[in-house]
This record gives C-alpha cells, sequence and structure tokens, in this order.
C-alpha cells in the first residue's frame, strides 16, 4: 500500500483546477490561509456511460442546429498532469494532451466521414475531453455512435444572471456555505446559538466591525498578555519605524469569528450571516507578529495553550483553532493535550485539519491530532462561474491584424457585488495593453482605468498578479496560459506557440472579493499569439469588443479540495482523521477595516473570501454551537457524534472519497439535530493530563479503525447505540462496504437489530476476520443503522477502516523520521526517559535530537549523529536517546555554546514543558553542525513533548547528549526517602548503616563494613528492627548488595520479625532475618536490584492499550560461595515486600503490576502511593523475587455492573488488572465461577508461584491453570476433592471460597480484625454449612471479607458468582494491605 500517496479517488478534476501549490500555506497555516478561492469545475464533471450518453433534453427529431458539448471517453491532459504526479503511470501514458487531440481528431474525421455537417466552435483539453459544436439536432444520434464519444450535452445549462436590487429578501451574504450545511434550517426553527459562548483563538478580531460588535463580549491577548484582542494594524515601511520593512498586520480571527457569529448588521451591500448569530463571542489572540522575522506573523505554544485554557476557565461552550502545525505528528503534543483536557472538562473543540492535502495521507498534524477533538477538513461549496467571448483587433500592427472570430473566455476572478460584465465591458472596443509577467514594472505609465491589461501566467502567484492590477486602478485584467522564462538574466514571459500543458484555458476560478478585478482566464494558445503581435507593435495596444451574454453556471459544490489535509491520526491505530468536512473553500466573511485605530474607517467593503480548512472549521464550531443549544445535555463526545453519524457522504464520480479524506462526510446539522440516538465506537485509551500524567479515558469515537491487521488474525469493536430521547428505539443494522475484499474479510456484526431503552446505551460487537491468504490492502465501510418503522429519522453510520499488512510496523507517514515515543512522559532531575524513534528515510547522514521551549524557540541539543561521511547514510530503522535533566545548550542564533575547553557546554533544565525535535538531512558536509533554514532546505522531523520536574535531595545523573547509532543508555531511578519509610512496619525500631559502594562495568556493588554492621546493631533494643542499608543514588542501572556469611549470622541473631532494608535509589526491598537465618553454612547473600528496560515489551504484550510506567525493576537474591551460587528459594508464606519509584502521580486504583517469572506474566496485588515531589511509590508483597512493571491500561469499560453491588470492587480490581471481563464490556457479574478459575485468580493476586509440577490427576502440566493450582496446591489454598482429583471445571461454591480466602489470610498473615457485621450465627442457614467451613466463614463475616447474600441466608452450597467471589478477593487484599 502506497500510504504517502493520495488516495487516487481524489477529484482529478478538483486538483486540476485548484489553487497554486506556491499559494497553500505550510506548516503554519493558520495566519497564512489561502485568501483567494479554489473553486471546482467550470464545466459540468461529466461521468462517462458504457453506452454514449445523449442528454433527454435534446429534441433529436428536429432538424434545427443546436450547439451541444460532446465528450470523448479519453480523460483530459489535467487528469493526466495528476496520476503523473501521483506515480498511476497508465492514467498518465493516455491522459496527455497529445492524446487528447488525437482522439478528438480521429472523432471529427469519422463525423467527416459520415458526412455530419457540424461545426466545432471550442475545443477543450486540460479539464474536459471534448468540443463544444453546432450540428443538426437529428444527426445527434448518428455522431454519438462514432467510436469514442461517450456523452452530448446541450450547452444549455449557462444562463444570464438578472441584475440584482438589494432588498431586505435578497441574499447580501453568500448564503451558499450555509445552505450546504442546513444551517438555513436552523436559523428557520430559531435555532441560533443563543445563550451560549464561542472562544476563537487566533489572530485576534476587529470588534468593530458592524457584522461582529454586537455578539464580542471579551477575551484575552495571550501574544501580547492583555486583555485587548484585537487585530494587528497593516502598516507600510514608512508607517513601521521601529523595523523599516512593513507588516501586513492580522486579519485571520476576524474572516473566522465571521463565520461563526456573523450579524448581517452591516447596512452596504454586503453583509455577513454566521451559522450561529445569537451567540456570544469570546476571542482570544494567540497568533501575531513575529518580532524576529517582523514581516510575518505567528505563535507559539505556550501562547495557544494559554489561549485555550483562558478560554475554558471563562466557560466557553464551543472553542475554535483554525491553526495549527503540520510537522507536529503527534497526538500528545502539548497542543493536543490542552485540547483532550479541554474536551474532558466538557468544552466542544474544533480545530483545523490542516492544508497539506498536496502531501497525501498523514499529512495532517497538531492539535488536528487530538483523540477527544473535532478536526476539521474542507469541501469547495457551489460558486458562480461565468464565461463569455471577445473579439480582438490590433490595428497598428505590421499588418493589422483583426480577430473575426469571437474567442472564448472564462472569468477567474471579479469584485464583489459587481457581477454585470455587459455593463462593465459594453459592446464597444475597449483598449488593451500588455504588460508582460503583470509585475509593477511591466505595467505602462499613466491612467489604467479604462484599459484591460494583458499578461501571461508564470513567475508570480495569481493573487499577486490581480493585487498588482487592483493597484493600478485597471479596467481589467487578462491572464492568458503560458510560462516564464529566463533570458540574460531577466525574467520574461514565454510566448512560444506551443508549450505543453499551457495551451488551454487555466481552469481556475477564484470567485468574487473586494480585492479583486475583473480577471479574464483566456487559453494559452491564442494569449501568446495576441502578445507577439501586440508587443511587435509601437503603441503595444489593441482592443477587445466583447459579446453580450456571459452565460454562468453554479457549480455542484461538495467536492473535497486538494489543500485539505488527510489522515490516518498518528495514535498507532490508524484512527480515522478528519471527524467532519465542511465548506472551506472561497468562504466571504467579514475583514478588519481596524475601526479602532481609523475613527473614518469604511466597513462597506471589509468583506473578504479565503480558502483554507481554517475556513471549514468555524462552520463546524457554529454547528456545534446550534446543536448544543437544542441539546443542553449533549457532551463534546454527543455532539461530535450527532455531526459525523449523520453526515452527507462526499462523492467522487459517485463513488464515496477515502475516509482518511472526507472523515464521516459533510455536516449536516438539520439530521445532526433530528436524531434521537447516536452511534459510538467505545474505544480505551491512554492520555496525558495537563500535568502529563498519563490517564485512562473513554473515546466515544464516532468512526473506528482496526489499525493494522495480519493475515490470519481476526479483531473486534465495541459499539453503542446512545439513546437520547425519551422513548425506546430499534435500528436494524448492517455493514455497507466502500472498498472490500469479501472473499477474503468478513466483517459482522453480532445484532442485526439494535434496542436501546430511553435514556440508555445498548452495547454490540462489529468483528473483522481476515483469511490467512488475505494480501496487504486497505478496507473502508459504513455501520448503518437504519430506525425500524421511522423512516423520518435520519439513518446513521459510522466509518470503519482497516489495514491487512505482512507486517504491524506503522506505515511511513511520509515524514523520513516518525513515531517519537518517550518511556515515561515525566522527566525528574535524577530520573531520566528513553527516547525511541524511527528512521525510515534512506539518505540521512545527520541527524539532531533538540530541545525546543513551548515558546518554540530551540533551546539545545541531547544528541547530534552523524555517519562521518557524507556518502554513507544511517540505516533505516529503530533508534533511542537519553532524554535526562541536562543538555548541550544553544546561543540566540542557534549555533552550540563550547566550554573552556573548546567541549560542547552543559545546562540543567528548568521546570516545564518541552518539545523534542529529532531532525534529519541529508548533508553536503556531515562533519559540523547543520543549521537549517526551514523555510528552504529539505529535512525530515519529528516530534514529542514531555515535563521536568526538579527533585530535591538527590543526586545528578550527569550530561545528556552524545550517543547514536540507537545505543540506550537508562539512568538510574529518583531517590525517593518514603521508599524505606513504606517498608518500615509501625512501631518497629530503625537503625542505618552506611554502605560502601563502587562502580564498575555498569553495576554498583554495595558493601557494609563489619564495624559499622555491628555499631548499627548494638543500637538496636531487644525489639523488631529494621537494619537499613540505603544508596541515595547510582549512575548505573544495576546494583548489587554483598552481605558476608559472618554478617548474615550478624542479623540472623536479630529478634524476631526484625528485617533487613536495602534501598537502592527509590527501589527498595525489605527481608526478614528469618530468611536470612536460613542461609547455607559458609555461604553469603548476593542481592541485585536492576532496571530491566527490554522486559517492558514482554510485560505488556497481549494485553490491548497497556503502558509500562517507568521502568520495570528486578530483584534477585542467592547464596554465593567462591566457586557458584544458589537461587535463594522463598517460602510460600514468607510475603517479601518491595517498592520502586515510578515518575508521576499515579492516583489509587488506576494502574496495578505485572511480574514475570519463568515466563509466565501474571498480575499481582499492588498499592500505589502518591508523593509529595510528584513521583508514586509502587509497593509489592509477595514470596518470592522476580522482575516488576507498573503498567496503566484504559480503564474498564464494563456496562453491565451499574447495579451490582460490587461494583466498585470489579472496577478496582480490572484498572489494577487483577481480574478480566468475559469481553472488553462485560464483566457477567451474575454468572459463575469454576474452580480453577477462582484458584488462578487468588493465586495470581497473591503472586504465588512454584517449581513443583501440579499432582491432581485431573489436571495436565498444559492446562493453562495447571502453574496456578500446582502454587495453590504448595501454598496449602487447595486441597483437592479427594482420590487425588481438584475438579478444574466445577463450579466453586460458596462455602469453598470462604475456606479458601480464609486460608490466604493466614497464608500473608493478615490479623483480621472484627466489622460491624452481623456474626456466623445470624444466617439462618448456617446449618447448612459443612463443618469445615464454618470456622472459615464465622472469621471472614465478622471481618466484613463475607456478608450474607440475601442478608439472612448464606447459601453454602450455592455457586459463586463472579460479583462474589471479586467483592470477597476485594475486602481481603484490601484488609491484607496488599492493595490500597
Amino acid at each position: 500500500m502506497e500510504w504517502t500517496k493520495l488516495p487516487r479517488k481524489l477529484s482529478l478534476l478538483t486538483l486540476s483546477l485548484g489553487v497554486a501549490a506556491s499559494m497553500i500555506p505550510g506548516a503554519a497555516f493558520a495566519a497564512s490561509s489561502l485568501k483567494t478561492p479554489v473553486s471546482g469545475n467550470h464545466l459540468p464533471a461529466l461521468i462517462p456511460a458504457n453506452q454514449p450518453y445523449i442528454s433527454p433534453q435534446i429534441n433529436t427529431k428536429s432538424s434545427n442546429l443546436v450547439r451541444v458539448i460532446v465528450q470523448l471517453s479519453g480523460q483530459p491532459a489535467a487528469v493526466g498532469k495528476y496520476a503523473a504526479r501521483q506515480g498511476i503511470t497508465a492514467l498518465a501514458n493516455t491522459a496527455t494532451e497529445a492524446a487528447v487531440n488525437s482522439q478528438q481528431e480521429e472523432v471529427l474525421d469519422k463525423a467527416e466521414a459520415k458526412k455530419i455537417d457540424l461545426t466545432v466552435n471550442y475545443k477543450y483539453d486540460t479539464i474536459l475531453n471534448g468540443f463544444e459544436v453546432t450540428v443538426p439536432a437529428d444527426r445527434i444520434p448518428e455522431l454519438a455512435k462514432i467510436s469514442g464519444v461517450s456523452s452530448i450535452y446541450p450547452n444549455s445549462t449557462w444562463y444570464a444572471l438578472p441584475d440584482q436590487t438589494v432588498t431586505e429578501v435578497t441574499y447580501r451574504n453568500d448564503n451558499a456555505p450555509l445552505k450546504q450545511i442546513h444551517a438555513d434550517w436552523a436559523a428557520d426553527q430559531g435555532i441560533n446559538g443563543a445563550g451560549l459562548k464561542v472562544g476563537v483563538i487566533d489572530t485576534g478580531v476587529d470588534y468593530t466591525h458592524p457584522d461582529i460588535a454586537p455578539a464580542y463580549k471579551g477575551g484575552y491577548d495571550s501574544f501580547y498578555q492583555d486583555n485587548d484582542p484585537y487585530e494587528e494594524v497593516p502598516l507600510t515601511p514608512e508607517e513601521d519605524t521601529e523595523y523599516g520593512v512593513g507588516y501586513a498586520g492580522t486579519s485571520h480571527g476576524t474572516h473566522v469569528s465571521g463565520t461563526i457569529i456573523g450579524q448581517y448588521a452591516a447596512t452596504g451591500d454586503v453583509a455577513q450571516k454566521g451559522v450561529a448569530p445569537g451567540a456570544d463571542l469570546y476571542v482570544y489572540k494567540v497568533l501575531g507578529r513575529n518580532l524576529e522575522k517582523p514581516d510575518t506573523s505567528s505563535g507559539s505554544s505556550a501562547q495557544v495553550i494559554d489561549g485555550i485554557e483562558r478560554a475554558v476557565k471563562d466557560g466557553m461552550d464551543v472553542i475554535n483553532l483554525s491553526l495549527g502545525s503540520d510537522s507536529e505528528k503527534d497526538v500528545n503534543s502539548p497542543d493536543s493535550i490542552a485540547i483532550n483536557n479541554a474536551v474532558l472538562s466538557g468544552v466542544t473543540a474544533v480545530i483545523a485539519n490542516g492544508n497539506n492535502g498536496k502531501n497525501g495521507f498523514f499529512s495532517m498534524g497538531s492539535p488536528a491530532a487530538s483523540q477527544l477533538g473535532i478536526s476539521v477538513g474542507a469541501v469547495n461549496s457551489p460558486i458562480n462561474a461565468f464565461s463569455g467571448q471577445f473579439r480582438a483587433e490590433i490595428p497598428n500592427s505590421v499588418t493589422s491584424v483583426t480577430y473575426d472570430t469571437y474567442q472564448p473566455f472564462h472569468i477567474m476572478a471579479y469584485e464583489l457585488g459587481k457581477s454585470d460584465f455587459a455593463t462593465i465591458f459594453g459592446t464597444g472596443p475597449v483598449k488593451v495593453a500588455y504588460a508582460k509577467l503583470g509585475k509593477p514594472e511591466d505595467y505602462p505609465a499613466g491612467d489604467l482605468s479604462d484599459t484591460i491589461v494583458l499578461v501571461s501566467r508564470g513567475d508570480l502567484s495569481f493573487d499577486v498578479k490581480i493585487a498588482n492590477a487592483k493597484a493600478r486602478n485597471v479596467k481589467a485584467l487578462a491572464i492568458f496560459n503560458g510560462n516564464a522564462k529566463e533570458i540574460d538574466g531577466k525574467i520574461v514571459p514565454d510566448l512560444s506557440d506551443n508549450i505543453k500543458d499551457r495551451n488551454g484555458f487555466m481552469g481556475y476560478n477564484f470567485g468574487d472579493g473586494y480585492q479583486n478585478v475583473p480577471t479574464l482566464d483566456i487559453q494559452g494558445t491564442f494569449g501568446r499569439q495576441l502578445a507577439r503581435v501586440i508587443d511587435a507593435t509601437e503603441e503595444k495596444t489593441a482592443t477587445f469588443t466583447f459579446a453580450t451574454d456571459y452565460p454562468v453556471e453554479l457549480t455542484a459544490g461538495d467536492e473535497m479540495t486538494n489543500f485539505s489535509s488527510l489522515g490516518p491520526n498518528f495514535d498507532g491505530n490508524l484512527s480515522i482523521k478528519p471527524d467532519i468536512v465542511a465548506p472551506g473553500d472561497g468562504v466571504l466573511s467579514t475583514f478588519p477595516a481596524y475601526g479602532k485605530y481609523h475613527s473614518e474607517a469604511d466597513y462597506s467593503k471589509a468583506y473578504q473570501r479565503n480558502s483554507g480548512t481554517s475556513m471549514a472549521t468555524p462552520h463546524v464550531a457554529g454547528l456545534a454551537l446550534l446543536i448544543k443549544q437544542k441539546h443542553k445535555d449533549y457532551t463534546p463526545f454527543d455532539i461530535r457524534a450527532a455531526l459525523a453519524n449523520t453526515a452527507d457522504p462526499v462523492l467522487y464520480n459517485g463513488e464515496p472519497e477515502d475516509f482518511y479524506l472526507q472523515g464521516p462526510g459533510r455536516a449536516n446539522v438539520e439530521n445532526a439535530i433530528n436524531t434521537p440516538a447516536l452511534l459510538q465506537a467505545i474505544e480505551p485509551i491512554s492520555i496525558l493530563d495537563k500535568n502529563f500524567v498519563p490517564q485512562n479515558v473513554i473515546n466515544y469515537n464516532p468512526s473506528t479503525s482496526f489499525g493494522i491487521l495480519l493475515p490470519g488474525s481476526e479483531a473486534t469493536k465495541v459499539l453503542q447505540l446512545k439513546n437520547m430521547s425519551d422513548s425506546p428505539l430499534t435500528y436494524s443494522a448492517s455493514v455497507e462496504w466502500n472498498t472490500g475484499d469479501s472473499k477474503h474479510v468478513s466483517v459482522t456484526l453480532d445484532n442485526s437489530s439494535i434496542t436501546a431503552s430511553a435514556k440508555s446505551a445498548s452495547t454490540f460487537n462489529l468483528k473483522v476476520n481476515v483469511a490467512a491468504d488475505t494480501v496487504p490492502q486497505s478496507l473502508q465501510g459504513n455501520i448503518v443503522l437504519k430506525a425500524d418503522g421511522q423512516p423520518n429519522l435520519p439513518t446513521l453510520h459510522l466509518p470503519f477502516a482497516i489495514s491487512v499488512d505482512k507486517t504491524t510496523e506503522q506505515p511511513s507517514w511520509g515524514t523520513g523520521i516518525q513515531e517519537a515515543t518517550l518511556s515515561q512522559p515525566i522527566v525528574y532531575t535524577n530520573s531520566g526517559a528513553v527516547l525511541n524513534y524511527k528512521l525510515k528515510a534512506t539518505d540521512i547522514n545527520y541527524y539532531e535530537v533538540n530541545l525546543i521551549g513551548l515558546d518554540d524557540v530551540k533551546k539545545g541539543s541531547y544528541q547530534v549523529s552523524t555517519t562521518d561521511s557524507p556518502d554513507k547514510f544511517f540505516e533505516p530503522g529503530n533508534y533511542s536517546t537519553v532524554i535526562s535533566s541536562t543538555y548541550h545548550p544553544y546561543d540566540h542564533n542557534g549555533d552550540p555554546i563550547l566550554d573552556a575547553n573548546g567541549n560542547p557546554a552543559v545546562a540543567s533544565l528548568s521546570d516545564g514543558v518541552y518539545k523534542l525535535e529529532i531532525l534529519g538531512v541529508k548533508a553536503k558536509d556531515n562533519s559540523k553542525p547543520i543549521k537549517i533554514d526551514y523555510n528552504k532546505d529539505t529535512y525530515y522531523s519529528t516530534y514529542t513533548s514531555f515535563r521536568f520536574i526538579t527533585v530535591s535531595d538527590s543526586g545528578s545523573s550527569g550530561g545528556g547528549g552524545g550517543g547514536g547509532g540507537g545505543t540506550v543508555v537508562t539512568p538510574t531511578p529518583v531517590v525517593v526517602s518514603g521508599a524505606v519509610k513504606s517498608l518500615v512496619e509501625e512501631g518497629v525500631q530503625q537503625v542505618t548503616v552506611t554502605p560502601l559502594t563502587a562502580s564498575k562495568d555498569g553495576v554498583t556493588t554495595v558493601t557494609v563494613s563489619d564495624s559499622d554492621l555491628k555499631a548499627a546493631l548494638a543500637k538496636a533494643a531487644a525489639a523488631k528492627t529494621a537494619v537499613v542499608i540505603s544508596v541515595s543514588s547510582i549512575a548505573d542501572k544495576s546494583a548489587e548488595l554483598s552481605l558476608t556469611a559472618e554478617q548474615l549470622k550478624l542479623l540472623a541473631g536479630m529478634p524476631a520479625g526484625s528485617t533487613v532494608i536495602v534501598n537502592i535509589a527509590g527501589s527498595a526491598v525489605s527481608l526478614p532475618v528469618s530468611l536470612l537465618a536460613a542461609s547455607p553454612a559458609g555461604q553469603s547473600l548476593k542481592l541485585v536490584i536492576k532496571q530491566e528496560p527490554d522486559a517492558a515489551s514482554k510485560l505488556i504484550a497481549g494485553i490491548p492499550g497497556a503502558k509500562v510506567i517507568g521502568i520495570p525493576v528486578s530483584y534477585e537474591a542467592s547464596w554465593t560461595t567462591a566457586t557458584g551460587s544458589t537461587y535463594l528459594n522463598v517460602p510460600t508464606n514468607v510475603f517479601i515486600k518491595r517498592t520502586f519509584t515510578v515518575p508521576g502521580k499515579i492516583e489509587s486504583k488506576t494502574a496495578g503490576v505485572l511480574f514475570e517469572k519463568d515466563g509466565l506474566v501474571t498480575p499481582v496485588a499492588s498499592v500505589f502511593t502518591p508523593q509529595a515531589d510528584g513521583t508514586t511509590l509502587v509497593t509489592v508483597s509477595r514470596p518470592g523475587f522476580s522482575v516488576y512493571a507498573a503498567v496503566s491500561k484504559p480503564a474498564a469499560a464494563f456496562t453491565d455492573i451499574a447495579n451490582s453491588k460490587s461494583a466498585v470492587a470489579i472496577q478496582t480490581l480490572a484498572d489494577k488488572l487483577i481480574i478480566q471481563g468475559t469481553s472488553a464490556t462485560t464483566f457477567a457479574p451474575q454468572s459463575n465461577l469454576t474452580r480453577a478459575e477462582f484458584t488462578a485468580l487468588l493465586t495470581r493476586a497473591l503472586g504465588l508461584r512454584t517449581d513443583t509440577s501440579v499432582t491432581f490427576s485431573d489436571v495436565k502440566s498444559t492446562d493453562w491453570y495447571a502453574k496456578d493450582v500446582a502454587a495453590a496446591s504448595k501454598a496449602g489454598l487447595i486441597l483437592g476433592i479427594g482420590n487425588g482429583k481438584f475438579a478444574p471445571t466445577q463450579k466453586v461454591t460458596r462455602q469453598e471460597l470462604a475456606v479458601i480466602l480464609d486460608r490466604a489470610v493466614k497464608l500473608t498473615g493478615t490479623e483480621l480484625k472484627a466489622v460491624a457485621n452481623p456474626s456466623f450465627t445470624t444466617y439462618s442457614d448456617s446449618a447448612k454449612v459443612a463443618p469445615y467451613a464454618k470456622d472459615s466463614l464465622q472469621a471472614l463475616t465478622k471481618a466484613g471479607i463475607f456478608a450474607s447474600e440475601s442478608g439472612i441466608a448464606f447459601n453454602p452450597v450455592a455457586p459463586a458468582t463472579r460479583e462474589t467471589a471479586a467483592a470477597a478477593l476485594y475486602e481481603l487484599l484490601s484488609k491484607s494491605g496488599l492493595i490500597e
């Protein structure tokens, strides 16, 4: 699959007619969105059929002459150009101008052979392959039979626009986008956003504009740090006294604001009507003048985040962000984090998806990548396309030339409100002057108000050519198709007879705008001929005489624009983005006149057309307000689903566009408001909160992606029908493919009819099965729900995407470097993180890992790597860098700062949030640091971010530079004094032994002297004592403590219950002296505490969405002699308590611990204790050592436990990884447990393991529970049912449950305390309790671990339910101190 290419179904005609690539803004698309609209076709997009099509509007029985458009079967040249750019070789080779011309001549020759009398009026080869002819109507059927003719239409879709007088019933705004998204319907219903607040986070606003002033209520300027978010005024170089370069000012926020709340209050020819004019407008200025480049505008992440935070605090219902960075492809960028947390606070966040569509898949950026926001792509809208005819005359040429034939032209642009071209041009000759490429110096001197200026395409962009013409006050501008070329160092027009791809019309329609002059699009061949003849005259003038008719067509609209950025998202799951599309092409809205600073400002023309996803976004923000007004209880997730579920699909040639281009479709607010139910995918994800602490949330997604599936695999997604109404609803559910492979890939629903009760949700499953012989491919479809018996209700759809590949590795994002992830999102003074990333490009010979502040200033580097030879390149693959508290700083010019010895200096981080940039290039000289010009140079990059926190009383881990070639060095964890305190029992005295340390070969050895140990023990009284051996920090990732045989004897002589606590930089373990007393004679003890970063992936393999927090830690102990060692076996009744430190404040009951021993990974009970320094202590107590990791995963989303009395216990144990549901969303609380299931559950919670084999005859060594049964048997938790049998599949009874739990209590050494619970004698059926269970049941009941199920009876022989077992286990683990 060619992921980096545009989907082939992307509208070729749209692309061929789109705005020039040089006019598309790049990385920061907010402040520079297009100021000229891009439109669709000037002619209808004619769809070829299998048989030639003759329009029924043609009376083929008449012999009258008619003018018709004949479309041929070959693709036009524009299609070939696009196909060539996209690598579609076959199409590129057939859709050339030569091929088009050849087919046209062949068809005309055959028509002549058939003696069909026709006259060719126009030929089309760029956007349409065909011609417009005059022909007898009754010969048209014969013409249609000629091979190559695909359709014949009358030239009757063109009509003259009557002059209009502005009245109250005549729209003074561009109403097309409002009708397109059905906002006009909402207005008719009185739904206008009243009572709601919208925050526009942008360049500011001209709040003195008459169409904005009534709605404006306030805001803040985060750029200049004051309370006035006004737009910045343009300055000429003369007015720009400080910098002298001039400044264009800002206007973007005013345009965006008008689209949302335009008041339709202006009294001139034009007024702006917004989508939600009843809402209150607040504006937060985050973009402004770049003082380092004072002729430009920009903003930093810090300013954007400040704007978001202020908007949330000010109580916005919706925020609009028509801004972003195409280069930051990170779902956890600081901006995306801010968006996610705004949504979780109840604010609907709407974000532009970006204007980088030319780069194909993965071209979107941040913060559109926010998984909880609404990202918006752009479609075009219906637009007027005018055409006409003129006749040229050049009176004073060498041979006076008069072109008797009228030449066709199209209107490329015109002034807003001035489309009466018959009046503008009249019927008499109009003077024409030739001005080469349309540069200011190309224009003739004098008054040009009555002159049409003829210029060539090339060198300057169209908007600049039009602006230059506007500055000279020309009557009109005529641009002919062509190129520029260089002659003797000067750029001049190329006036050759034939220029490839430049002989026909240009095909652009920029519409109307006050910034425009009437602009004609003239065919290249004729225009260049005309220019040659005019240029040969002394006066260099000519005249044009215009025909009286100016036909106009309203284009269809609803085509994807070529600039709209594509997904998938960068979440590792290829999730569908954008979330919706809306009108964003040539959008007319308010423009500043800066009345605050100019008292005489004229707002009558303060309107402009802009293009970009920046313009689509406020349409959706307005729709969100309308939905919120109508449905006040809707959450941001509900609003997003309502828009997406009911969107109208965007088609090309009758087929759906790719979901990564259109998302669910174009918004239709009428359906979004009227739907009584929502369709969502329940997707547990992990995001970072504002403190960069991972949080598990449910993303109620209106689309879903299965990511990459391997051949022979299957996957399931949980969907929900959410009934928002007061009555039950039933929908018929089906799967509809857009692009499918039914032979190899099946997608099924477990229910074809879904019913949801009033105000409730009903879940169902979507399952995918991929055959083993499936080839790599991308598949897309919709889950479609239709309301039974209620056809008036909107149909709901949820798009899904499947990628089948031979590997689960992410496809190339087209960025050369991708997938930058940190092992932990928080770095501390003495606790680093490992940055992993992938080099995908094959031509990188130099790369840097740079540190960037939220002010977007590059502060320094962590790593600079080079191949040392320009001709040698890094191998594509995985690379890593350590991110620590120190880095190598840059000066204000971006150059490395050197110390006195000429080496890179070292600086320390201050608290805050930072970005990391991995930047790679193909350098001509890679032997020295490279400086990149981001606007000119070719480079590869990717980004991620982290938070740094200073921790006091901890050692320094040293610098963070160097490295390369993927080498990973992991720093030691942060020292937390609580690690020791948590292991010292209450009331136990504590003595400390100061150790000796040495570092060699990456291992720190720790020893104590006999004298120091004796001195410490002398301080201990004849009572339980904790001997503490503590090392505050180490430079290595492994530490090895050795205690001699003599020292072990000293320690073994301590009072019973005493412990030895060993703390190595925040990872500690408590060894009972009873364990040391069992040491073999003459042998020493070796205790190893080691970081195990490589164990992370193994520990969480197979757990969807799981993430290791911090770095796994292993604890191993052995008896040693001079010749060897023996593993220290721990009895099953000796629970060893250990702690380790992880970054971040991890709330209790939101994460768990996994441990691995002998290849088996299982959960174990754990306690998480947040510390004052921002870290968290994790405590695990179990009989044994091994490797442990703190793990978070998306919170369990069980939908069937709400009414369970054990809901809290079930949720807690599930979130701590101890129990699992029967599916992702069901726990089945009333189902029963088998003896094997409960034994495994309890054994794993206690962390019991054994090397012995199972002894029961009905348990095979290959059974999944065999090791658990063996461990439980050895620990005495289970005894079997007699005759050497265990009965693993038999349901465990309630009294058996009580006995096993009581044994577990005794095993852990827990002394249960009685609580105010009924005693055993209160059970009415106590006589039915077996004798072997009575004592256990009484003890557990008094302690509150067990309770009567019915209030008066215990039901001892009834099978224990899953909820009963969960509740009892929860109480046991809690009262034993093994969980919080």
